[in-house]
């Protein structure tokens, strides 16, 4: 009925055309076919809009009353959706003189729609619909009707229709009756009777349409596998009362059903629909969450005759939400009207952005209510939202408040307030998330109208964030005007910039937009700690324009990011204007002075001016300053034509030293061209990089390509240079550097008269480099420390890997010569070096090192018969024999290494055991070591033809130890030298057994010796043996209680007055405790034939101060011949004895009692 009633108003416009211009225009436009086109062509013209164009071409028989059409064509944005073909309409134009239209048949011969028209962007004029004349048609054929397959839903749907209709408008009066079924052998047909006489106060309606699966109902309602439909809607009766009835059946289920009834009272037309079903599945996606499951609506309401509505009840129920309505909007008298939705089991989400940008938002309840004056009642709206969702951003639990005090409902005009809080907002712009942390709020106060919307007071609040705004709005173009001034935390802003701010940070702005799109920021200023900036920015089509100035009082703010510590204040200014992808700017920025790492510059002035053009940028720029009374200038211009870049007349000066000149940058921003270096004096250039040197660099660096790849030419010497105990003399470097990008290849010589660092001095430096491909092969030698060494092989960086194969080497130390035993292979790539195999020749023995080190370590070296004579030159008079074996393992950090070692010392012989007669030795020891865990001996055994020993256990600093050794001999003793090589201390050992065990802050320690010789300087021991225990000895600290006995069978002193003393066999006996760095006696005993003692003090381990009080009881003939016959048998003494650490001994309180004999003194 559609479709024809578009096609019936066409032919009504045309038809009325004709008329009004048929006096004058008939024989013109009708006589003719020239005559004939132009009239469809006017036709068509007066029928089309911007959205809309109809083509009417093939006017035949416009005054016999069999009008013929060949063709009617209907478009929108989107092209053609509608033609009708061969029109035909048999009427009477003599009825038009009366305005009623009379037609006994109207026929389009084919209808082709294939889809229903795009929605206008123009809006609607009003009135459009209504019809300016009766119109009367008895019948009306459309045999063939093809559906496009948007609307069929498969392939082209096959549809034919007849029916009448009669239309007056006035008193409005409608009859029709309208047929439609498939013609293509599928099911599926419309029956529809409308009669409308408000005049006799009569509606009586009967509609019919069934479809089978598959069908177009279906297809256009979009429900899931098209099932077969089934619509009836019926009502009759008069006006006054009247009720209809509306079932919607799907797959033979009901799933919708409406009741009517319409009542005409004295206050107006008082309205009853009731319904139930399950809309979910026709309505948009968006809001089908409204709708799920079954849906009751029950609504009851009066129209009433002063234009109002009395809503008596207004309920709608879902599987997901509950909605009222109550009250009355009378525009003429007082409304009240109040509205409530609410979620049920849980909120309810809806979509209420776009398919591009979805906008969720889960909705808990929501409420209005208007009440007052119906003309501008007060409005009240509030909303307990869920979350609100957009992209990466969700707002948690949000309440909404939105007031009016009286809002023109006709103007749509009235003040406005609106409350918004959420208890949080998740984001995933990191930049943003900061600064809504916590709760947020808004409140907002102002007025809507036709044309603006006004926010004459706004806030807007979070934990980090304050901002107060007022804005203005025109609706009709958009113009803007919006002033803010802000007040953030700092922290909550990027570390980029926070760094430069105080605690907090103010902003303000004024913005604008006006009706053509231009956009200005004007007044804008900021402020936070010493930072200070103030400006103005605009754009308007593809320009902009920006004007910014400021201070940043205290750089220090920046240490964190220069890496080093920053003093001082700089002034800045930025302009810039032009298009946005190529405007002019200008930068400038002065300080009277900056400090960094120490080292200031003074006077410092920037310059940069130019086009920030990506394609062609160019930029003149120059810095000048001082540095420690020396003048510092930099100067440099980009140039770019044609895509191509170049920087001209670069040059840094400080004082004398200078590099200059000039470079081309390629696509990939690589330079070709050269700079040259004369610097003879490297300090104020080290200076002003924190650093302290001394030296001159005279020299070129060239930079080119060879191909894609970019290389670099050193040519370079230096007479000297240094940096702290580093220095180096007479340098030369020519070389070159291929692909120093990707895998750097290295050709040319280097070579130094000498590198000294601390004691260490590197002579006859020489190293000849070659490119091999990749490769950088390289040879040469020097001399370090005396040490000759050389070396051949070959390098390779590339991928962020340095490969180096080892090919030969050598040095010779001390006449041991070390070797590359074979071709080894090393890398190094993040920090880690890898050792495949690195086999070395250390005279007639080889070690072999392979893994790999790093932060972490994992390293196993292999030894094969070294020989223990390696270490002769080392050890004067060791004179070693014998060949060492074995592996050693280390891993984890490499500041705390753990090692696992397995070794076998064979055929060992010093000197000292060769005069003692104890053949060659044997050691075998295996067992791990870490700063940690300590020492874990799995075995150590030692064994000769005379001599035996072993040890196991675990030596623990920090944990449970429970060590124990064992060393006997059954013949020569073991010959160990202790002390110094001025003070040398010779022991011979018999026998030497120790056991630890228990927690190493409290290890029980039992050892015992025999000692058949101990020689030092003027005293000779023969015949020790010594025993010590301790039930609590702290292992770390080196400290606890220790008590022991001491036997002596013979002391040899050179002293003639002491060794009386000590003659015969010596006994002693100590309880005390021993510490890191002394020893303190609390009780001792010494014995002899002649002597009997008791000792208490110290004696420091450190400098050797001694404190001892000594009471001593000695036979008289021990002492001097001299003092003898003053003396009785035997002399009592007491005396306190102090040692200090320079060797002076003084004695005090010293008393003398022996027979009648009494004397005190010092």
């Amino acid at each position: 009925m559609r479709i024809f009633w578009r096609i019936l108003r066409i032919c009504l416009y045309a038809l009325l055309l004709l008329l009004v211009v048929a006096i004058g225009a008939l024989a013109v436009l009708t006589g003719t076919e020239g005559g004939r086109q132009n009239l469809a062509g006017l036709i068509s013209k007066l029928a089309s809009t911007e959205d809309r164009k109809i083509t009417v071409s093939g006017i035949e028989g416009i005054w016999s009353g069999q009008l013929r059409l060949d063709h009617v064509v209907l478009e929108d944005r989107t092209g053609p959706w509608l033609v009708a073909r061969k029109v035909a309409l048999d009427w009477s134009p003599t009825a038009l003189l009366s305005r009623n239209f009379s037609a006994d048949r109207i026929e389009a011969e084919r209808i082709e729609l294939a889809r229903l028209p795009r929605a206008g962007q123009q809006p609607s004029q009003g009135a459009s619909n209504s019809l300016p004349v009766s119109i009367d048609v008895k019948e009306i054929e459309l045999p063939e009707i093809a559906l496009g397959q948007e609307l069929a839903g498969s392939g082209i749907a096959e549809l034919a229709a007849k029916g009448s209709l009669k239309a007056d408008p006035s008193p409005l009066a409608i009859d029709t009756v309208l047929k439609v079924a498939r013609r293509d052998g599928k099911q599926g047909n419309v029956d529809a009777k409308v009669r409308f006489a408000p005049a006799d106060n009569k509606l009586d309606l009967d509609l019919k349409a069934s479809e089978p699966a598959g069908g177009i109902i279906a297809n256009m309602l979009k429900l899931p596998d098209a099932p077969p439909v089934d619509i009836v809607v019926s009502g009759t009766g008069p006006l006054a009362n009247w009720n209809g009835i509306g079932t919607f059946v799907v797959d033979r289920q009901i799933v919708a059903q409406l009741t009517g009834r319409h009542q005409l009272s004295d206050r107006g037309h008082y309205i009853e629909a009731k319904g139930d079903g399950e809309f979910e599945r026709f309505l948009p996606e968006k809001f089908k969450s409204l709708f799920a499951g079954k849906t009751n609506f029950d609504v009851a309401g009066t129209a009433t005759t002063t234009g109002g509505i009395d809503i008596e009840r207004a309920i709608v129920e879902s599987g997901a939400v509950h909605g009222t309505a109550t009250g009355n909007v009378d525009p003429k008298g007082a409304s009240d009207l109040a509205v409530e939705l609410s979620a049920k089991d849980k909120p309810v989400t809806i979509d209420v952005g776009t398919s591009a940008v979805p906008i969720l938002v889960a909705v808990e309840k929501a409420t209005a209510r208007a009440f007052g004056d119906g003309k501008a009642p007060i409005v009240d709206i509030g909303t307990s939202l869920a979350s609100i969702a957009v992209g990466g951003t969700q707002l948690n639990n949000v309440t909404g408040q939105v007031h009016s005090d009286g809002f023109d409902v006709a103007t749509r005009t009235g003040p406005v307030n609106v409350k918004l809080a959420a208890a949080g907002l998740k984001t995933d712009v990191a930049t943003l998330a900061p600064l809504v942390t916590g709760k947020l709020a808004a409140d907002l106060a102002g007025s809507i109208s036709r044309d603006t919307v006004t926010v004459d007071q706004g806030t807007l609040r979070s934990d980090a964030l304050n901002a107060a705004l007022t804005a203005g709005v025109s609706l009709a173009d958009l113009s803007m005007t919006l002033k803010m001034n802000a007040d953030a935390v700092s922290k909550a802003l990027p570390p980029q910039i926070s760094s430069l701010l105080g605690e907090r940070v103010k902003f303000s702005a004024t913005a604008t937009r006006d009706p053509e799109g231009a956009f200005a920021a004007n007044e804008l200023e900021l402020t936070s700690g010493s930072l200070s900036a103030s400006g103005t920015a605009s754009a308007q089509g593809s320009d902009i324009k920006a004007n910014v100035k400021g201070t940043l009082g205290d750089v220090s703010a920046l240490s964190s990011l220069a890496g080093t510590p920053l003093a001082g204040g700089v002034n800045f200014a930025l302009t810039a204007s032009g298009p946005r992808w190529a405007p002019d700017f200008s930068v400038s920025a002065d300080s009277a002075s900056l400090t960094a790492a120490g080292r200031t510059v003074k006077d410092i002035k920037l310059s940069a001016k130019g086009k920030a053009d990506i394609a062609n940028p160019s930029a003149d720029i120059s810095l000048t300053g001082s540095v420690e009374e020396q003048p510092l200038d930099i100067e440099a211009s980009l140039v770019s034509a044609a895509g191509k870049r170049a920087i001209r007349g670069l040059s840094l000066a400080l004082g004398d030293n200078k590099v200059s000149g000039d470079l081309a940058l390629d696509d990939q921003f690589l330079p070709v061209g050269t700079l040259t270096l004369a610097v003879p004096d490297v300090g104020p250039l080290a200076a002003l990089g924190g650093q302290t040197a001394t030296g001159d660099i005279n020299g070129t660096i060239a930079f080119a390509k060879d191909g894609a790849a970019p290389n670099l030419t050193i040519n370079a010497a230096s007479t000297s240079i240094a940096r702290g105990e580093l220095a180096a003399k007479a340098i030369t470097v020519n070389a070159l550097i291929a692909n120093y990008l990707k895998g750097p290849a290295i050709s040319g010589t280097i070579q130094a008269d000498s590198v000294t660092s601390g004691k260490t001095v590197v002579s006859g430096i020489g190293i000849d480099l070659r490119r091999d491909g990749d490769w950088t092969n390289f040879s040469g030698g020097a001399t370090a420390s005396g040490i000759p060494a050389t070396a051949t092989g070959r390098v390779k960086i590339a991928d962020g890997k340095t490969s180096v194969e080892i090919a030969s080497g050598e040095a010779t130390l001390r006449g041991i010569k070390a070797a590359i035993a074979e071709p080894s292979r090393l890398a190094v790539a993040n920090g880690v070096a890898s050792v495949e195999k690195l086999a070395l020749n250390l005279g007639g023995g080889s070690a072999t090192i392979s893994g790999s080190a790093g932060q972490i370590l994992d390293l196993t070296t292999n030894f094969a018969g070294l020989p223990a004579a390696l270490a002769n030159d080392f050890v004067p008079g060791l004179d070693a024999a014998g060949t060492l074996e074995g592996t050693a393992h280390l891993t984890g950090p490499s500041a705390n290494p753990d090692i696992e070692f397995d070794a076998k010392l064979a055929g060992a012989e010093t000197s000292q055991t060769r005069q003692a007669g104890l053949g060659p030795l044997n050691l075998d020891a295996a067992g791990s070591y870490g700063l940690a865990s300590g020492l874990a001996l799995d075995h150590a055994t030692l064994s000769g033809d005379k001599i035996s020993g072993n040890a196991a256990g675990t030596l623990n600093p920090n944990g449970v130890s429970d060590f124990s050794l064992d060393l006997t001999s059954s013949g020569p003793s073991l010959p160990l030298t202790i002390g110094s090589a001025e003070s040398p201390v010779k022991i011979e050992v018999q026998s030497l057994s120790a056991k630890i065990a228990g927690q190493s802050t409290q290890a029980r320690l039992e050892a015992s010796a025999i000692l058949p010789s101990v020689a030092a300087s003027q005293v000779n021991v023969d015949g020790l043996a010594v025993a010590l225990h301790s039930d609590a000895f702290d292992l770390k600290g080196r400290a606890g209680p220790v008590s022991g006995t001491v036997s002596i069978d013979r002391i040899g002193l050179d002293n003639p007055m002491i060794a009386p003393l000590v003659a015969g066999k010596v006994t002693a006996e100590v309880n005390g405790r021993l510490t890191s760095d002394a020893v303190a006696v609390n009780s001792g005993s010494l014995k002899s034939d002649a002597l009997n003692s008791q000792v208490a003090g110290r004696m420091s381990l450190r400098d050797g101060a001694v404190d001892l009080n000594v009471n001593a009881n000695v036979a008289s003939s021990a002492l001097p011949a001299a003092v003898r016959g003053m003396l009785g048998e035997s002399a009592q003494l007491s005396a306190a004895l102090n040692r200090d650490a320079n060797g002076n001994v003084n004695v005090s309180g010293l008393k003398l009692n022996s027979g009648a004999l009494s004397a005190d003194g010092q």
